[in-house]
């Protein structure tokens, strides 16, 4: 699962102590949350004019919307079976709900108060009248926490129904065959409500995660990652010409695994770029919660300052989104506010 680190710990020291190969669990979620960051800088200069609703915006947009969600979900499945077996299911649920409910409610709050004060200059302006003092449906980009907490303890639920009569390597051949009929089947069953939708939507991924986690901790070889990169950019380049169908997006999410799993061979000594990557990965829960504030600001800014260069704005608004979250978790436990904040 998403997850925070230790910042004093430095780049190479944070790693799942697991396995070699669970390593690039965290590189893969520092790659996710980059595009995370880029894909809401990326609408957002959109929607400040500065970039045209057109063909290359759409071929962007839709090739990072097509698996960089997906991957979450699935990534948060990898290891979900273990810890279920380790958990007690109440302690667990409560602290499930800590871990991603509080912060769903507290940073959807935060954002509204952001984007109160900012009044007329953000892209989409509000009032107080439209405070959400109840946080349904899920607002902006914090739906994915309560989508992730429904597809955990829907899992959790079917776990426990299904443990005194499956066995866990069953359990895993259940949730493949669960996860590509649930790809298949969604799209027919039309779910308007963004409460129910979103998490519906994303349980397919989440399950496919808990159906591979059994062999999350191999290496694919060489030739395998090679195949698995060629196809990955096969469907990518489709995917900027068409909207991603959930089997493709599950596709991809897999595919992507497969490929950095590949690169980050190594255990936990690695090179700065994937050590980077691996503390973003571990800082990605602070970073999801807090970037559009940071990121959003900084258009702002620039835009007020009269910066109009949409590769300036990307990449500013992308840095500051990645670098001012890890600044205020850095503060936050300083003043031991880590878990007041939902950090």
């Amino acid at each position: 699962m998403i997850q925070t680190m230790n910042p004093k710990a430095g780049f190479a020291a944070h790693a799942h102590a697991v396995g070699p190969r669970l390593y690039a669990i965290d590189t893969a979620k520092g790659l996710g949350i980059v595009l995370v960051v880029f894909g809401h800088a990326w609408r957002g200069v959109q929607g400040a004019g500065l970039l045209a609703d057109g063909p290359l915006f759409s071929a962007v947009d839709q090739m990072i919307y097509a698996f960089h969600m997906p991957l979450f979900f699935f990534l948060s499945g990898l290891l979900f079976l273990e810890i279920l077996q380790k958990a007690e299911p109440g302690s667990f649920a409560v602290t499930r709900a800590v871990r991603l409910l509080w912060p769903f409610v507290l940073w959807t709050w935060v954002f509204f108060g952001f984007k109160w004060a900012a009044g007329p200059i953000v892209n989409e302006p509000v009032v107080m009248s439209d405070f959400p003092l109840w946080p349904f449906p899920p607002y902006e980009h914090l739906w994915f926490l309560w989508a992730l907490w429904l597809c955990q303890m829907v899992a959790m639920a079917g776990y426990l129904v299904l443990r005194p009569f499956v066995q866990p390597g069953h359990l895993r051949t259940v949730c493949a065959v669960g996860a590509v009929a649930m790809t298949l089947l969604i799209p027919l069953i039309y779910i308007p409500s963004v409460t129910w939708g979103a998490p519906a939507q994303h349980f397919p991924y989440f399950i496919a995660g808990i159906a591979l986690g059994g062999v999350a901790h191999l290496r694919p070889p060489v030739w395998l990652v090679a195949v698995a990169g060629l196809a990955f950019a096969l469907l990518l380049s489709l995917s900027a010409h068409i909207e991603a169908a959930l089997l493709v997006s599950l596709a991809l999410t897999v595919l992507f695994c497969v490929v950095v799993a590949g690169v980050d061979r190594k255990g936990p000594q690695a090179g700065r770029f994937i050590a980077m990557l691996r503390y973003l990965g571990g800082a990605s829960l602070v970073i999801y919660l807090a970037h559009t504030v940071f990121s959003a600001g900084t258009r702002i800014l620039l835009t007020s300052g009269g910066v109009t260069s949409v590769p300036v704005h990307l990449v500013t608004e992308v840095g500051v989104g990645l670098a001012g979250p890890i600044v205020l978790l850095w503060i936050s436990r300083r003043l031991g506010m880590v878990k007041v904040l939902g950090l």
